[in-house]
């Protein structure tokens, strides 16, 4: 009887598994196909035509006319300065800020520490929608944020009125849910072999040099993987601009992002040729962001169990 070099198993019995593999991934591969690839190739295809959903009015192949309209149009070079800003502004803080709490949690016996960690993480399971709302009663000029600061004799800002203060308040409404990111960097922390930080104490290594020569490169893994997820969050970024500014992306198109603007034209105008134009621009651009860092992240990037180069 035959064997299989791999398994030792009859050839038989082995394609007798595969085909029960196969079977039981159908259902799985049909949803793939059907509501991923084919959207997306079927996007790709309206990306260049002039399709509208208006009834009486043909779909023609426009070649690249929306993406040069793209380029030209200022709402969407507001958008995309806006979605550019929040990475560069905010998606920093969503890792700083975690970081600094996690080594705040892990560093020494703390009484309630799982309070403090639940309380934190409690934000996350709340719904985007649900947290859009709570933000856009509290940051009102009657709520809760600016009878706060009234309190301590602050004059509140217009938190939602004032293009410069949107992006701040985007951003407090963001730190508002790192509880799963401090999770994660404590659960690094928690991994972090003590051998090397006693070494490093009788080699009379400083706890800076400590941090930034051992603890940083053994988070390193979590930290990118944090930051990738952050970009992509930020070209995601929606549901809470929306429910902020009513859709209409705030004072000056201060709270207009990419995603909000796509959901414009889409839904709104109904420009469904132009929407997936800038919709497959949104994905070559975060596909371009994401491939530099990971190019980078081959050399700063510490993975434990694989052999460093």
């Amino acid at each position: 009887m035959l064997l299989s070099q791999k398994t030792k198993k009859p050839i038989g019995i082995e394609r007798t598994d595969q085909r029960w593999g196969w079977l039981f991934l159908t259902p799985w591969l049909l949803g793939l196909l059907l509501f991923t690839a084919f959207p997306m190739l079927f996007s790709l295809f309206l990306a260049f035509t002039n399709y509208n959903l208006v009834p009486d009015e043909p779909t023609r192949f426009v070649g690249f006319k929306n993406w040069v309209v793209m380029v030209q149009d200022p709402q969407m070079q507001s958008a995309f300065l806006n979605t550019l800003k929040y990475i560069a502004i905010v998606v920093p803080l969503l890792i700083v800020s975690p970081l600094v709490l996690a080594l705040f949690l892990n560093a020494k016996p703390l009484w309630l520490k799982g309070l403090f960690i639940t309380l934190f993480f409690l934000p996350n399971l709340i719904p985007g929608v649900v947290t859009g709302l709570i933000w856009a009663g509290s940051l009102s000029p009657d709520g809760t944020v600016n009878r706060f600061l009234k309190g301590f004799g602050i004059t509140p800002p217009a938190w939602l009125t004032e293009a410069a203060w949107v992006m701040p308040a985007i951003a407090i409404i963001g730190l508002w849910s790192i509880g799963n990111t401090i999770l994660q960097l404590i659960a690094a922390l928690k991994n972090a072999p003590k051998e090397l930080f006693e070494a490093a104490t009788i080699d009379g290594a400083s706890s800076l040099t400590m941090f930034f020569r051992i603890t940083i490169p053994l988070m390193s893994s979590v930290l990118f993987f944090n930051v990738i997820t952050a970009i992509i969050g930020g070209f995601q970024y929606f549901v809470v601009s929306f429910l902020l500014f009513n859709g209409q992306g705030g004072p000056n198109d201060a709270g207009m992002f990419l995603m909000l603007k796509i959901f414009k034209e889409a839904i709104t105008y109904r420009n469904m040729g132009y929407a997936s134009a800038m919709s497959w621009a949104m994905l070559l651009i975060t596909l371009l962001i994401t491939q530099v860092l990971f190019a980078m992240g081959k050399r700063f990037v510490y993975y434990a169990g694989e052999e460093q180069k």
